[in-house]
């Protein structure tokens, strides 16, 4: 596997754990870095002929992070979902 096979396969690792994210803080964090790291590989390591892959890397990666966002939006839509079938909360009676 060359530094490039790997590199991918690094980015799919960290894919898996940004979809776990709870704070959104932490996400952009981590997709700042993860932007940053590629950046700097291509400009780094990546040969010149290496460049168009790397160009196909980023719109595989593109491609991921739309399915994450779709994951995510069918996801806040089953929890809306959920929460417009329940019931209104019971009111307390009122303490005398």
């Amino acid at each position: 596997m060359d530094k490039f096979e790997e590199f991918g396969r690094r980015i799919d690792e960290e894919f898996a754990r940004i979809k776990s994210m709870k704070n959104f803080e932490d996400f952009g964090k981590r997709v700042d870095e993860e932007l940053a790291r590629v950046k700097s590989f291509v400009k780094e390591e990546a040969a010149p002929e290496t460049e168009k892959r790397a160009a196909q890397f980023l719109r595989e990666v593109s491609e991921k992070l739309t399915e994450a966002a779709a994951w995510i939006e069918a996801r806040n839509a089953t929890r809306n979902a959920r929460n417009d079938q329940r019931p209104p909360a019971a009111q307390n009676p009122p303490s005398s």
